[in-house]
């Protein structure tokens, strides 16, 4: 425990820099769309995520509508392959699929609309 930091502490901040990578994708892909808007082209494709990702979001959906107990989701991502630290992800941004509250892991309304457009096959 060098300078007084805690292990958690450093969890915390790469948490906290993973979640900025992600704010900072987010907003480089509304950029490119802008562009591409300006200069007449047509805006690229939106990021396609693997099978893995949105089969996590429709284990959280099978527990229905309160989700799923916070300490069940880790075990879900790793039996997908996740790193339990990359799972984060699917918390940040503006468009987060998922949130967490009262100990529980749900679905927010994107994470509804991009289950749906999966189970639908509309989706990647």
């Amino acid at each position: 425990m060098a300078h007084g930091r805690s292990v958690g502490g450093d969890n915390d901040a790469v948490g906290v820099a993973r979640a900025e990578i992600v704010r900072l994708r987010e907003g480089l892909d509304r950029v490119e769309v802008a562009l591409g808007r300006v200069g007449g082209e047509v805006p690229p494709p939106a990021r396609t995520r693997p099978d893995r990702y949105y089969r996590l979001l429709v284990d959280v959906y099978e527990h229905g509508r309160h989700g799923l107990p916070a300490a069940q989701f880790a075990p879900l991502g790793r039996a997908l392959g996740y790193d339990a630290r990359g799972l984060g992800g699917f918390f940040v941004g503006t468009r987060a699929p998922l949130r967490r509250g009262d100990e529980r892991v749900v679905l927010t309304a994107e994470g509804h609309r991009l289950v749906e457009e999966y189970l639908r096959g509309v989706g990647p």
